[in-house]
């Protein structure tokens, strides 16, 4: 059993030797701080501009539809008879209610 468990410790030390050359540790001179943050910053930066730009939509949008929600029933006014109880005291009886009233 030991026989296969070092064959396995073997192909795994392999393994890694193999992910070291592949990504190599980064060097960490004196700008490599600065530098990260300069990325951190400018991903941020570009986080919030997206987000920024949704809200100003969102904020525009909502200002269209107030306008047109102010505008819309000056425009149907000049159709507009009073309330709704005027409108329907303004319309004929219909069968139905004279039917169960027994005029008819």
């Amino acid at each position: 059993m030991s026989g296969m468990q070092g064959e396995s410790n073997d192909r795994l030390d392999a393994l890694w030797a193999q992910y070291r050359r592949a990504c190599p540790d980064p060097e960490a001179g004196p700008e490599f701080m600065p530098r990260l943050w300069q990325r951190i910053d400018a991903r941020r930066n570009e986080t919030l501009s997206l987000f920024r730009r949704f809200a100003q939509v969102c904020v525009a949008a909502t200002v269209a539809i107030a306008l047109l929600m102010a505008i819309l029933p000056e425009l149907q006014s000049n159709n507009d008879s009073g309330t709704y109880a005027d409108a329907l005291a303004a319309e004929p009886a219909s069968n139905y209610a004279l039917i169960l009233a027994g005029d008819l």
